[in-house]
C-alpha cells in the first residue's frame, strides 16, 4: 500500500536532516579545535539573533529564576552566552569520535574524583546526578578518566532512528554505554547491584501526570523521581556531577560530596523529599554557573492540576528491602513512567 504523500515527505525529511548532520561532522572534524569552536560559538551567537522562539524562552526562563536579582541587560548577557555554549557543545559532541586518552586529559580535568572512589568502595553503586549543565556529553567521558564504566539513560529518537544510531554511535566513542528503554529499571538496579555508576538527568519538563512536583527557582515543576526511586531502592551513593567549560576549550568535571538519603519509612513521601533535595542541588550549582544550563527548554511550560500525592503513592509502593531480586512482569515492575531522561 502507497504511504501518503505528508508520511513520505517526513521520512525524506528526516533523511535529509541525517545526511546534513553526517556531513556537517565529517566537515567540522577537517578543522582544527580551535577553529571548531570559534565556529560553534558563530553558530550559537547566529541562533540567538535568529532563532526568536527559542531565545524568548530562554530569557522567559531566566526572568522566572533571577527576575528579581538581575537586570535585563544581564538575563539577555546569560542567553547569549547560553546560546554561545551550546553551540561550542554541539561542536565538541560531534568531534568526540577523535578524542582519544591524551587529548581527553589535556581537554578535561576532574575534581572530586575521591567522593567517586569513596562510593564505589561501599559497593552499592552510584547515581550520578545530572544536569544539561555545561556540555554534559563529556561527563560521558568519566568512563575513560576513572576507568569503570558510566550507564545513562537515553531517549531514543524514534522518527529518525538513522540519526538516533548516529548519537549512539558518537557517544559510545566517549566511553558511555546507553541504556536502552526497555526494562529500563531492571537495567538500572542491576547495574547499581553490580557496583556501577549509572547517570540520571532529572532537569527536564515531564510529561503531564508522570513526574512529581517539586520546587524549582521558587515555582512547581514536574520532576522525575528516577534519582530518588533508585537510590531509596538499592541504597546507591547520590553524587551531583557536572561539567564546566573553561578557557580555552578546557573542561572541568566536578562531583560533589554525597546527597544524604533521606529516610523517614513513609516510602511515597520519601520519594518526593529526596527529589526536591536533588533538585534543590541542581539549583545551587545553576546559580554558580547560570551561562551554561539549558534554558531554552521549558522547564515550566504548563501549570496544571499538581498530582504530585498520587505519583507518589504510585512509586513509593515498588521500594521494597535490598536483597530482594527484581521481578519484571510485563516489563512494568519499578517502572516510573519517565526513567529515561535525556539531553536528546
Amino acid at each position: 500500500m502507497m504511504r501518503s504523500n505528508p508520511e513520505a515527505l517526513g521520512e525524506l525529511a528526516q533523511f535529509l536532516i541525517y545526511v546534513i548532520v553526517r556531513g556537517f561532522s565529517c566537515i567540522i572534524n577537517l578543522f582544527p579545535e580551535g577553529s571548531a569552536l570559534w565556529i560553534g560559538r558563530q553558530l550559537g551567537r547566529l541562533a540567538y539573533f535568529i532563532d526568536f522562539e527559542h531565545r524568548h524562552v530562554a530569557i522567559k526562563n531566566l526572568e522566572r529564576a533571577f527576575g528579581g536579582e538581575k537586570s535585563g541587560s544581564e538575563i539577555r548577557g546569560i542567553a547569549l552566552r547560553n546560546f554561545e555554549n551550546l553551540g561550542m557543545n554541539l561542536l565538541e559532541f560531534l568531534r568526540f569520535p577523535r578524542l582519544n586518552n591524551e587529548k581527553l586529559m589535556e581537554k578535561v580535568e576532574i575534581e572530586g574524583r575521591s567522593h567517586v572512589e569513596a562510593a564505589l568502595k561501599k559497593g552499592k553503586g552510584i547515581i550520578f546526578l545530572l544536569g544539561h549543565i555545561g556540555n554534559w556529553e563529556l561527563l560521558g567521558c568519566m568512563s575513560r578518566l576513572l576507568g569503570n564504566n558510566v550507564m545513562a539513560l537515553a531517549r531514543p529518537l524514534k522518527k529518525n532512528q538513522r540519526l538516533d544510531r548516529f548519537i549512539e554511535q558518537v557517544r559510545s566513542s566517549s566511553g558511555l554505554q546507553v541504556l536502552s528503554s526497555k526494562r529500563v529499571a531492571h537495567q538500572v538496579v542491576s547495574a547499581l547491584r553490580r557496583n556501577k555508576m549509572v547517570g540520571i538527568l532529572i532537569d527536564q519538563r515531564e510529561k503531564r501526570g508522570e513526574g512529581i512536583g517539586v520546587e524549582f527557582f521558587g515555582e512547581n515543576a514536574s520532576t522525575t523521581p528516577a534519582s530518588a526511586f533508585f537510590a531509596l531502592k538499592t541504597g546507591a551513593a547520590v553524587i551531583p556531577v557536572y561539567a564546566i567549560r573553561l578557557e580555552g576549550g578546557r573542561h572541568r568535571i566536578v562531583a560533589e560530596p554525597p546527597v544524604e538519603l533521606i529516610e523517614t519509612g513513609d516510602k511515597a513521601e520519601d520519594i518526593r523529599m529526596n527529589t526536591q533535595r536533588h533538585t534543590e542541588v541542581l539549583e545551587s550549582i545553576i546559580r554558580r554557573f547560570p551561562d551554561q544550563w539549558f534554558w531554552i527548554h521549558r522547564r515550566w511550560k504548563r501549570k496544571e492540576k499538581d498530582r504530585t500525592q498520587s505519583r507518589m503513592r504510585r512509586y513509593g509502593k515498588f521500594i521494597r528491602g535490598p536483597a530482594k531480586p527484581m521481578v519484571m512482569k510485563e516489563g512494568r515492575y519499578a517502572r516510573p513512567s519517565n526513567l529515561s531522561s535525556s539531553g536528546r
